[in-house]
């Protein structure tokens, strides 16, 4: 297969590598060309231009809102498939559609559970939305990039990305400040994961972030410019409901404090420091 990724942070730069070791054709293209160098190193045949990807098979969006989504939607002249990857809100979404209704293209909704090495290894959770049988289609090529979970309509993939984040990033909070109380009972890290991991207090999180925050290392996966923007979609979708979410609004001025302090670019989990 052909693909060409559009949008080479660390999402789509571990897809890009992935489906190179998989045996495709790949493409990539963005707007920040000084990163070029590193995946042409590693077989990604980089482009100048998105006209470059009109006669792959598939485009995949990594970008970081949806108001990106649209605008390269909107200048790709393709009737290849779109796997559009991009966190985004339900306004978004929207906006997204009209411009794939308008065109008539064949678009799919992608919502991404995993990191960048999840993104390398292949081994992403994809949250399917859009046509039942244009994924059925092209199943194939999205089990290439993980486990794709059919949802429903794009906007439910999309909600339901909304939802588990915010678990991912509540959860998160709470191991943070619980940290210096876990520090305290002296015990090394291996065994305080284990333990913890067998009990009901297991997490994906506890297993990957609470060792970054009981060492003070934390690698660069989800920042938390992008996490206060989730919080931000999740209490403002649940406001238009009459709902309250309390515990994600503290959650939320935790994050704008970090942001404050020049932390925007930083994993979420670095938040912890701010707990402090």
């Amino acid at each position: 297969m052909r693909a060409c990724i559009v949008g080479l942070g660390r999402m789509g730069r571990g897809m890009a590598i992935n489906l190179v070791n998989k045996g495709n054709v790949v493409y990539g293209y963005d707007v920040n060309k000084s990163i070029y160098s590193t995946l042409s190193s590693a077989g990604v045949k980089t482009v100048d231009s998105l006209s470059q990807c009109s006669d792959t098979d598939y485009v995949l969006l990594a970008l970081p809102t949806g108001r990106e989504s649209s605008q390269v939607i909107n200048e790709l002249n393709t009737n290849t498939v779109i796997i559009d990857t991009t966190t985004m809100n339900l306004t978004e979404i929207g906006q997204v559609l009209s411009v794939v209704r308008n065109k008539k293209l064949k678009y799919i909704t992608a919502r991404l559970e995993g990191g960048p090495k999840h993104a390398e290894s292949g081994s992403l959770v994809l949250f399917i939305g859009g046509d039942e049988q244009l994924y059925r289609q092209n199943e194939e090529f999205l089990r290439q990039l993980g486990t794709p979970i059919y949802i429903g309509t794009h906007e439910q993939a999309t909600l339901l990305k909304l939802i588990s984040t915010s678990i991912i990033i509540a959860n998160t909070m709470i191991l943070a400040e619980l940290a210096p109380l876990i520090k305290d009972l002296g015990l090394d890290t291996n065994t305080l994961i284990k333990a913890l991991s067998m009990s009901g207090a297991d997490s994906a999180q506890l297993r990957t972030r609470l060792p970054w925050i009981l060492n003070g290392n934390y690698p660069e996966s989800f920042s938390i410019d992008l996490a206060k923007y989730v919080i931000d979609e999740t209490i403002k979708y649940a406001s238009n409901r009459n709902e309250t979410l309390p515990i994600l609004t503290t959650i939320d001025k935790i994050l704008s404090i970090a942001q404050g302090i020049g932390y925007g670019k930083k994993d979420f989990s670095e938040a912890a420091q701010i707990l402090k």
